[in-house]
């Protein structure tokens, strides 16, 4: 009968398998969010659809450059086809080009061409900015995640107390005033506990919000050491953020581009040369006294046309200023972004700075802490310390607990915001897939 129960077990588990597949978490990492959000994430399709149409762009500009050829055709016919009403029927081929004499249509193209590569630094700089705040909220949910487990432990410990207290009550060596102390601490404790888990699902909520994952989904943790053991120094990120950075690249072609545009403004003060060669086929019917004629002309021609505007009331002069204005707010632009990002690199810096230092006391402080705790518990066994006493010592353990759980992850998130200021994110967490 063995084999046969064994097969009925095998069959049992095997029925089960889906279901119990279907309730699994799906389980992501952060470079897995990242690839997800560069591939997905509406707000990259937005810069990529930006980058497209300056891709078209060019080929207009392009387009401009090469000759027009064209077929047309036409007839008529009249009622009474006399000889000063024949019916005439024509069709022929032509081709057009004109430009400038001072090249104003390769200038345009120059600027699609600057225009792509501006347009690609933009979808840089937006790619980087939005896999920052992903980072930011993986970060913020494993933070929240941790803030339960020490909320979960706090719970745990303090039922534990309320137990002792409870047996000490019983044998009439503690009030009930110690009970109920013990009893309230521990509901606080309990609503602190579903504050934080509260907490774990409004930052899912907000990770949701910005990539596309299932709804039942856990986060792993891949320990990266390069953020635990990074090392800077201001100038050096200065320095790399002021050459690196997409926003700095994007403002510089913007400029070359308000200066190209400048001379392409400019161009209307240059003539413009039309040229225009045809074949056309033409016949001619109709009708006379001797009966009906027919007619076919084949002709060829070319045709230069110079032009050039002498008087526009002003037109060409304003559009070259609005040019030259552009420019200058392109470098004042240029100015105030290099401002920022300095500004920005010195609070990334300290905010670096700060969250080491804080590590380092933290670290003490939840060490004496513990100490803490564990001597006062023993004292409380032995009647050398009241409720009160463990009370403040298991409030001090959760806040020590607390502060360097959330020092760890803002060192994490400092250190990512240093490598997003000195421009360097986009291939950190994207080589990491």
């Amino acid at each position: 009968m063995k084999p046969y129960v064994f097969k009925l077990f095998y069959l049992i588990c095997i029925a089960f398998l889906p279901f119990a597949s279907a309730h699994a978490q799906t389980e992501y990492t952060l470079y897995e969010l990242c690839t997800l959000a560069n591939t997905n994430a509406e707000t990259i399709k937005i810069a990529e659809e930006d980058l497209y149409i300056a891709e078209q762009e060019k080929k207009r500009a392009l387009s401009v450059l090469i000759p027009r050829f064209t077929a047309f055709a036409s007839h008529t016919e009249y009622k009474d086809d006399t000889m000063s009403t024949p019916n005439v029927m024509t069709k022929g081929i032509k081709l057009t080009q004109s430009f400038t004499l001072n090249g104003r249509e390769l200038i345009a193209l120059d600027v699609t061409k600057r225009s792509i590569e501006e347009r690609q630094l933009s979808l840089d700089s937006i790619r980087a900015e939005y896999l920052l705040q992903i980072s930011q909220a993986y970060f913020q949910i494993l933070s929240a995640e941790r803030f339960v487990e020490i909320a979960q432990t706090d719970v745990e410990r303090l039922e534990k107390h309320k137990n002792a207290v409870q047996e000490k009550v019983n044998v009439g060596s503690l009030t009930k005033t110690a009970l109920y102390r013990a009893q309230a601490e521990l509901s606080g404790s309990k609503t602190a506990l579903v504050r934080a888990q509260n907490g774990v699902m409004q930052a899912k909520a907000a990770l949701k919000n910005l990539v596309k994952i299932d709804d039942d989904f856990t986060l792993s943790y891949v320990d990266i050491e390069e953020l635990r053991n990074y090392s800077c120094t201001l100038d050096g990120i200065k320095e790399r953020a002021l050459s690196n950075r997409p926003e700095i690249n994007q403002t510089l072609k913007q400029i070359e581009i308000a200066k190209k545009t400048v001379k392409y403004e400019k161009s209307d003060y240059w003539p413009t040369f039309s040229l225009e060669a045809a074949y056309t086929d033409t016949r001619v019917k109709y009708s006379s006294s001797g009966g009906s004629a027919n007619n076919d002309d084949d002709n060829f021609y070319v045709t230069g046309e110079l032009s050039f505007t002498l008087y526009d009331g002003g037109l060409r002069k304003g559009t070259v200023q609005q040019a030259l204005a552009s420019e200058r707010k392109a470098r004042n632009s240029l100015a105030i972004l290099e401002r920022g990002i300095v500004f920005e690199t010195e609070q990334a810096f300290l905010e670096l700075e700060t969250t080491k230092s804080e590590l380092m006391t933290l670290q003490d402080e939840l060490k004496s802490a513990d100490e803490n705790f564990n001597a006062v518990k023993m004292q409380f066994q032995y009647g050398m310390a009241d409720s009160v006493d463990i009370m403040d010592a298991n409030t001090l353990l959760v806040t020590a607990q607390r502060n360097i759980s959330d020092a760890r992850y803002r060192y994490i998130v400092s250190v990512l915001n240093i490598i997003y200021t000195q421009g360097d994110l986009l291939p950190f967490l994207l080589k990491q897939t």
